[in-house]
């Protein structure tokens, strides 16, 4: 798996676009959105937060807003 590379990202939080964001459903049921934040002291990471749970990812591939929503919660577990 590629990791991000921070300087691709300057540009994109320079410019004030919106961060990605997606919403999926796990295989029990819970909702969770997942998200792509800056850190002032670190590089991107992927948020998911549900109503069970919170995760950190700091190693994601670029095109993860592509990913099926099954790859996207597998990808969450590795914190």
């Amino acid at each position: 798996m590629r990791s991000i590379d921070p300087a691709m990202h300057e540009g994109r939080e320079r410019e004030g676009q919106d961060q990605a964001q997606r919403v999926l459903t796990d295989e029990e049921g819970h909702l969770w959105r997942v998200r792509e934040v800056w850190f002032a002291d670190t590089s991107p990471s992927l948020i998911f937060e549900s109503e069970t749970g919170f995760r950190r990812v700091r190693v994601y591939p670029i095109n993860w807003h592509l990913l099926a929503d099954f790859e996207l919660y597998a990808l969450s577990w590795r914190t």
